[in-house]
């Protein structure tokens, strides 16, 4: 059975008004009285009316520029390059409704790099920005200038709280810090011992390293776990795994190791003292953690979901812009646990 599209005209005869009130009401413009409006959100209720979304937008034929502000994949880091298949994904699905994106890459460990950006991003005609806030002074400048406009600034990948932003999308870090204590406290014995190794370059800037492990040691709060620290640039890499081989050696109660970020680092010096012995987790599901993840090197890898932080990022400007809705402040993402057995079902071509 063929069912009828409710219009203007069938709204403004069910509220006894003329069209142009129902007009304005449907597109949040002022103008029409309180009584007035309310006869019309009555009408539209009893109607059932559901506005031609894509209609609208050809009509309009608005262009919405969107910006990202994304660091750049490099050799060394590659796990910027996992957002993209996001950013496709997305920019399909919203083919019909005229958003133009933008990818402004920076070094994110060259703050006069993302400054340089920003100008840019300040010098543009903008409908929203998506963006990952490394340097916060930067960030902050970015959020005031925009502060006077209804331009929304979204971040993705690391959460500043205490900034303005619109929203944020991806991992809650802390959680994931929880939850890798959690998995490797049902591997262990009570009088063996964690490691925690954080490995950053030279000037890294992630405020969500030092979440994960502020994560991990809450849940080791009403435990008896000893827990020990590595922290280190990756400037002097020989130094960095004589420490770490030394501390291992001479520690033999140490059998867990947390890392918060460097797996292709650490895991090199697990196999060489006998994987058997140890039991690890690390983050991001790049080629060479999945390599450790397969030699059984590594016992869990914790998933950012870089692409699906992409993806929902992109798809909220257009609930804010073409469905007229309200964002909320934060969305965290599914906290993945990839083990070797269940490896293939995180395929780039399965999911986001």
């Amino acid at each position: 059975m063929k069912h009828k599209t409710i219009g203007i005209k069938d709204i403004a005869e069910r509220a006894k008004v003329s069209t142009g009130p129902v007009d304005k009401v449907l597109n949040n413009r002022g103008g029409v009285s309180k009584a007035t409006k309310e006869k019309i959100l009555k009408a539209i209720k009893e109607l059932g009316y559901k506005p031609n979304i894509l209609a609208s937008n050809l009509k309009s034929g608005k262009q919405r520029n969107i910006a990202v502000l994304l660091p750049k994949s490099t050799p060394n880091i590659p796990f910027w390059s996992l957002h993209q298949r996001g950013f496709d994904a997305a920019m399909e699905e919203l083919a019909p409704f005229n958003f133009n994106l933008e990818i402004l890459n920076f070094d994110q460990n060259d703050e006069n790099s993302f400054k340089t950006q920003v100008d840019r991003v300040i010098g543009s005609q903008l409908d929203g920005l998506l963006m990952v806030p490394i340097f916060k002074g930067e960030t902050k400048r970015l959020l005031d200038h925009y502060r006077s406009t209804e331009i929304p600034v979204l971040f993705f990948d690391s959460q500043v709280e205490d900034l303005e932003y619109t929203s944020f999308i991806g991992q809650h870090s802390e959680e994931s810090g929880f939850l890798a204590a959690e998995l490797l406290d049902k591997c262990l014995t009570r009088n063996q011992k964690t490691l925690i190794v954080t490995l950053e370059e030279k000037d890294g800037n992630h405020l969500h390293f030092k979440k994960r492990e502020a994560g991990f040691n809450s849940f080791h709060q009403k435990t008896n776990v000893k827990l020990l620290k590595y922290e280190n640039t990756t400037e002097n890499l020989e130094k960095v795994k004589k420490d770490l081989l030394g501390i291992l050696q001479q520690d033999k109660d140490i059998r867990g190791v947390f890392v918060t970020n460097g797996v292709n680092i650490v895991m090199p010096i697990v196999e060489q003292l006998g994987k058997e012995n140890y039991k690890s987790i690390g983050y991001d599901l790049i080629d060479q953690n999945i390599h450790f993840l397969k030699t059984g090197a590594l016992d869990f890898i914790i998933s950012q979901k870089p692409a699906r932080q992409a993806y929902e990022g992109l798809k909220l400007f257009y609930e804010m812009f073409v469905r007229k809705q309200i964002p909320q402040k934060d969305y965290f993402l599914p906290i993945d646990i990839v083990v070797k057995s269940n490896l293939k079902y995180f395929s780039s071509n399965i999911t986001l």
